[in-house]
């Protein structure tokens, strides 16, 4: 992945989500990707991505989990 551009890589879908979110202006959005995304080589595009949710006027929290720790206990 070279990055998240605009109708060049399936990352582009983020701003199909963004588009939503502007529109909708919903209270509360999760938003869900991979760990990936948090890592140095794309430290930028996250950077990106937090400033563009903030200037829509949404605080950021975001915090990476392991779905390993969240077991199913329904049966």
């Amino acid at each position: 992945m070279q990055g998240i551009e605009k109708d060049k890589t399936r990352s582009g879908l983020y701003y199909d989500g963004y588009r939503i979110l502007k529109e909708k202006r919903p209270a509360i959005s999760i938003i869900e990707n991979v760990k990936n995304l948090t890592s140095k080589r794309f430290k930028n595009e996250f950077e990106s991505i937090l400033k563009d949710i903030k200037e829509l006027g949404y605080n950021n929290y975001w915090q990476v989990l392991n779905a390993k720790d969240y077991r199913n206990t329904t049966k």
